[in-house]
């Protein structure tokens, strides 16, 4: 039994192609959302800080302090991360999850790790399936790091960086 042509679109001739609404990825989308400020979006929720207590060790092995700047822990982002992870019960969820993993992995918590072995843990966790909690919180925790660090003038101050070249010109060869 056929579809009546009566009532199909553009005068029986079927339907109009069909356009994406949404042509992106999921990881595209979610790097998109945190490219904002999460700074200011930060701090409304207070984090359960005991589930919450091995995040300042992982999250100086992603960043750690070095002779021109300071560990992620030192600028205080794991308690930027924590904060911004109570505003959904999802995150909470998978942070919570995934952090008790980290800790009983061995005998003794992530945080009392040699550092050999903690780079180990994140590397397994790096290389996991995104669908899985180990990669899962790898990746979402890597962008919300890299995302609080960078967003402190601390985190870049012992670089040698020119902030704006502009106002003199540009250095030769194009100057």
């Amino acid at each position: 039994m056929a579809f009546p042509e009566t009532l199909l679109p553009l005068g029986g001739k079927g339907f109009p192609p069909r356009k994406p609404i949404l042509n992106v990825k999921r990881r595209a989308v979610l790097l998109g959302m945190l490219s904002v400020g999460l700074s200011s979006v930060c701090g409304l929720a207070a984090a359960n800080t005991a589930k919450m207590s091995s995040l300042a060790s992982v999250v100086d092995v992603l960043l750690p302090a070095d002779n021109v700047s300071p560990s992620a822990s030192a600028l205080g982002v794991d308690r930027d991360i924590a904060d911004f992870v109570a505003e959904s019960e999802m995150l909470t969820r998978l942070f919570e999850t995934a952090l008790d993993w980290i800790d009983n992995l061995g005998d003794k918590p992530f945080s009392n790790l040699p550092p050999s072995q903690q780079v180990e843990v994140l590397t397994f966790m790096e290389s996991a399936d995104f669908n899985a909690v180990p990669g899962r919180f790898y990746h979402i925790l890597r962008a919300l790091a890299v995302e609080f660090y960078y967003a402190r003038a601390q985190a870049v101050a012992g670089l040698p960086l020119d902030p704006a070249p502009q106002p003199n010109g540009y250095p030769p060869p194009w100057g």
